[in-house]
């Protein structure tokens, strides 16, 4: 008996017109594991001591807020503005005998224009795939930091942009949605800045990436 009872209440339909509104606000909780893509500078290589650049990632977390526009019956708009992603990435370059470890941290603002695809609701879940154009500035830049052989530092220009895409689900409860969401983003633009030494004159192009898992209540 009490099974059932439950059974009855969960599959009750919630907010059965909630997506007939036209505008939604709310926030995201995010975790996300940075990375960044390095193309080396192979020519480098052959006239010096260093061996390889390896890059390795770390778990951040993320805030942010966001606003909903809805299209029709199957599209939204959505605007994620701001979020704000803390992250991690370290650089490992090997040298005849010895290696040397650059940390890279960086504090994101980001904003993202997404179109957001919608399956028909089923009870209280629908799935969803969403995609479009990011951009983001690193509040954390260390481009005006000082440098030298001996205390290298790697940084990124603080302007990159390029687009993401992922899917998740949205789920009706009584009074908001709730939305797990998976998440890829990769940046387009050369993210590195060139300062001469022999750290970045190693490496030809260096494109931060993410994946992003979030939760977002609305």
């Amino acid at each position: 008996m009490l099974v059932a009872t439950v059974t009855g209440v969960v599959a009750q339909p919630n907010k059965e017109q909630y997506d007939n509104k036209w505008i939604h606000f709310g926030f995201s909780l995010t975790t996300n594991s940075a990375s960044l893509r390095v193309d080396a500078n192979t020519t480098y290589f052959q006239k010096d001591s260093l061996r390889n650049v390896n890059q390795s990632s770390f778990p951040g977390i993320g805030l942010g807020a966001l606003t909903n526009f809805r299209l029709g019956k199957s599209f939204d708009i959505r605007v994620m503005l701001p979020q704000i992603s803390f992250t991690q990435r370290n650089l490992t370059y090997t040298f005849d005998g010895s290696t040397k470890v650059v940390k890279i941290e960086s504090a994101y603002c980001d904003g993202s224009l997404l179109l957001k695809y919608k399956s028909a609701r089923r009870r209280n879940i629908r799935a969803y795939v969403i995609g479009g154009f990011r951009a983001s500035y690193d509040l954390a830049s260390t481009q005006k930091q000082n440098r030298s052989i001996n205390s290298p530092v790697v940084s990124l220009i603080p302007f990159t942009y390029g687009y993401e895409g992922g899917f998740g689900l949205d789920i009706y409860f009584p009074y908001f949605k709730f939305s797990p969401e998976l998440k890829f983003c990769n940046t387009i633009n050369n993210g590195m800045f060139r300062d001469g030494y022999l750290y970045t004159d190693a490496i030809q192009k260096i494109t931060p990436q993410m994946v992003m898992f979030s939760l977002h209540f609305e």
